[in-house]
């Protein structure tokens, strides 16, 4: 895996002013379950944190809105934010100590894991199964609506990352073998370019890159079908800690639960919640809701997401994209999963066996 690089930080980091602040304490991973996790009246300095993003789009809605509405800042953070290119950079920022949070999907870290990293999952703050499209050249002689149409056709997603993912779970779903289509391996902003000019007969990305792609090729692309995929694909989006900052900063912990969950219920109780967000992402309010109409908004813990982390582990190591470690999958991820300060404020959230 590529060494962090702080170069690689695009944007100017952004602070957040703290009015309110939780209470110092020695508290270990461990007791987490018996410990509060919020202070009462008396109150300390604010904590100082960073959150490291991979990217600015909507993927990041909990925490962007837990920044926009100021429940970070009501957690008692002092919050400074670094935004990269990906999941998997920003991450490297947190496992390098630049960081004590970060924001990714899971796919960087199943890959992460699979080298011997130990990335620790805080927080599953959403998940989608629809975001990422299929999308294909109506001239292509493709059917949008059979999956099994895909047969014999140039593909293109990002190799090793969830497009990639994606793409062989829809085979899967389509009745097809990885072998039946070739997969180009393309930058997401080359991927709709090469569509519109016939190189490819279709991308495996998100779904503003499929309107892009739309408008781009003034109405020649179609998506593919989804109907049914969520029993295939599921996509988690995460907040990671590092087990340093559980045993050293249990406070940063507890705030970050806690501002994130003041997120969740923002989220669902004003219907106006993108325009928090729309010129952070460049986005205007109404293609976000429109965009994340297909996620769920929940912080949960369950089997299905340690399944879906065991299955695309087992994925990975079969399209030779990593070597399987010793021992028992499930065991590895499930012992990276810090589900304990969840559990103490919210044990209906946690379903984990």
């Amino acid at each position: 895996m590529t060494v962090f690089d702080p170069s690689a930080v695009r944007l100017s980091r952004r602070r957040l002013l703290a009015g309110a602040a939780v209470t110092a304490g020695a508290v270990t991973a461990g007791a987490f379950a018996a410990a509060p996790l919020w202070a009462g009246p008396a109150r300390a300095a604010a904590a100082k944190a960073t959150l490291a993003y991979g990217s600015t789009g909507y993927t990041w809605a909990v925490p962007f809105v837990a920044e926009a509405a100021g429940t970070w800042a009501e957690a008692g953070f002092d919050l400074n934010t670094m935004e990269f290119e990906s999941g998997r950079d920003s991450m490297q920022a947190l496992l390098a100590g630049s960081a004590d949070f970060s924001a990714s999907t899971d796919t960087p870290v199943v890959f992460a894991v699979l080298q011997g990293l130990r990335p620790l999952i805080l927080v599953n703050y959403s998940r989608y199964s629809r975001d990422m499209k299929i999308v294909v050249r109506k001239d292509a002689g493709i059917d949008p609506a059979k999956p099994a149409s895909l047969k014999g056709r140039r593909i293109a997603t990002r190799v090793g990352t969830s497009g990639q993912y994606m793409l062989a779970k829809y085979l899967e779903f389509a009745g097809l073998a990885q072998s039946d289509v070739e997969v180009v391996d393309l930058t997401p902003n080359n991927m709709t370019s090469a569509l519109v000019r016939g190189d490819i007969d279709g991308f495996a990305w998100s779904s503003q890159s499929a309107v892009v792609a739309e408008r781009q090729s003034g109405g020649r692309t179609a998506v593919m079908t989804q109907d049914g995929l969520e029993k295939f694909f599921q996509s988690h989006q995460l907040l990671l800690t590092t087990e340093t900052v559980v045993k050293e900063k249990p406070e940063l912990v507890a705030g970050a639960i806690k501002a994130l969950q003041a997120a969740e219920r923002r989220i669902h109780a004003d219907g106006g919640w993108a325009d928090l967000i729309a010129r952070r992402i460049h986005t205007p309010p109404k293609d976000i809701l429109e965009a994340t109409s297909e996620f769920t908004f929940q912080i949960a813990f369950d089997d299905r997401f340690l399944d879906d982390l065991v299955a695309e582990a087992e994925w990975a190591i079969a399209a030779g994209l990593a070597k399987r470690p010793a021992g028992d999958l499930r065991a590895l991820f499930r012992g990276l999963i810090v589900d304990s300060p969840l559990k103490a404020v919210a044990p209906d959230r946690v379903t984990l066996t």
